[in-house]
């Protein structure tokens, strides 16, 4: 993705946009996608965990997710196989059936995407095995797996706990019994235990805060040099379901985009204990206005173009830096992007059949300040709102056919912006 981007020197207090010539990204086929600015994108890696679903619920959820899982070796209901919403199948832990029902599961002919293994061995009340054992029992679910070239993901750690609901073993590095109350440490164990096996991800849970979803993704990649998938997270104490919400767009946006994560899943569907959190009503097939944000959000793939003529949100960007996603205060829509700090940028990839002049309509708000719009790195148009109140600001714009990225940076902190409107002259 860094290969994509310049640098943009513009005075302070501007919020400048970058537009580039430069050649589609592949998707790994050599192929993009290429969809129009409206469009509904289903995320490849947003997942839900859940105990029951419908067929109505799949409905409500496929729109914007592909992937869900139960904690179990197959689905718990009786529903027709879902092409794009996959049940991936785990291996809970330590149980006879564990590594049969797997082995069945998958010798009936279903091929996930991967296989889930051992979920939570440092708590108390889940799997609740050493490292030691996590190890043996991982072996021999990689070993059913790999005759079906799946590859398997986890253990999926519990992120920490109270010393009463922590494992206790014998530490192959510490040589000494140590009370696991940090996943680190465990996986420190398991991994030296596992050296000769292939492990290719590293799976946790979370439900504080973003601050904390953050610092474990940053810190597990870090730490382990592998992708991540998140299998739980949610933040389980909010004040109302507007705090929840938040949670929701601002954890689910940087999941989206961050290239460690290779796959998440908010927990859960329902959760009686804790209602403002659930994706889905009682009623089947009803979304909650939270499930609605989850279902809604925007992806990050860099293999997607979007089609322009068309207007599109700003929350679609391809990759930013120092931008906040926020509920809109527009009036209309669903997100904003707003600098958290001086300099924020934004791009965009899009897709512009015929060449020729675009007219720009950029619905904009927060801190005021002069919009320049830069082509190969050249001002050629400049546009000024004049107050903090949303606005509309236009500018033309020729642009080449073809696929391209488009830059916005804004170097006000508190500046905000709503949508791209593109309109061929």
């Amino acid at each position: 993705m860094s290969g994509l981007l310049r640098s943009c020197v513009v005075a302070a207090g501007l919020l400048a946009i970058w537009i580039s010539a430069a050649g589609a990204q592949s998707n790994g086929d050599g192929l993009i996608r290429i969809v129009n600015c409206d469009q509904k994108v289903q995320s490849h890696k947003r997942g839900i965990c859940a105990n029951h679903l419908s067929v109505e619920d799949i409905r409500a959820l496929a729109p914007g997710v592909s992937w869900w899982y139960n904690w179990y070796y197959q689905p718990n209901e009786a529903l027709p196989d879902q092409p794009a919403f996959e049940f991936i199948p785990m291996a809970w832990g330590d149980r006879p059936d564990d590594l049969a029902g797997l082995e069945r599961y998958l010798a009936a002919g279903h091929k996930p995407r991967a296989v889930l293994a051992i979920n939570e061995p440092n708590l108390r009340g889940q799997a609740f095995i050493s490292p030691e054992r996590t190890v043996a029992l991982y072996i021999k679910i990689k070993a059913i797996a790999d005759k079906y070239g799946i590859e398997v993901v986890g253990p999926n750690m519990s992120l920490g706990s109270t010393v009463a609901d922590s494992i206790t073993a014998f530490d192959p590095i510490d040589k000494k019994d140590v009370t696991y109350t940090f996943m680190v440490p465990f996986l420190k164990a398991f991994f030296h235990d596992v050296a000769n096996t292939d492990v290719p991800y590293v799976a946790f849970h979370t439900y504080g805060n973003v601050g904390e979803l953050q610092w474990a993704v940053g810190m597990l990649h870090k730490e382990f040099n592998r992708p991540l998938w998140v299998t739980e997270f949610a933040q389980w104490n909010n004040p109302n379901d507007q705090a929840a919400r938040n949670y929701l767009i601002q954890a689910t946006d940087f999941l989206e985009r961050s290239p460690d994560v290779a796959a998440y899943s908010w927990f859960k569907e329902r959760v009686d204990k804790n209602k403002i959190i659930s994706l889905l009503s009682d009623a089947s097939g009803r979304l909650t206005p939270i499930g609605q944000t989850y279902v809604a959000m925007p992806v990050h793939d860099s293999d997607i173009y979007y089609r322009i003529p068309g207007q599109l949100d700003a929350a679609r960007y391809l990759a930013m830096e120092n931008a906040q996603v926020l509920p809109t205060t527009a009036g209309e829509g669903m997100l904003d992007m707003t600098a958290a700090k001086p300099g924020a940028w934004l791009d965009y990839h899009l897709q512009v059949d015929a060449e020729g002049t675009y007219r720009l309509v950029l619905q904009v708000g927060g801190k005021p300040g002069q919009i320049e719009i830069l082509q190969n790195d050249q001002v050629v148009a400049t546009v000024r709102p004049n107050d903090q109140s949303w606005q509309k600001t236009e500018a033309s714009v020729r642009f080449s056919a073809g696929a391209q990225t488009m830059r916005i940076r804004l170097n006000s902190q508190g500046q905000a912006i709503h949508s791209i409107a593109f309109a061929k002259d």
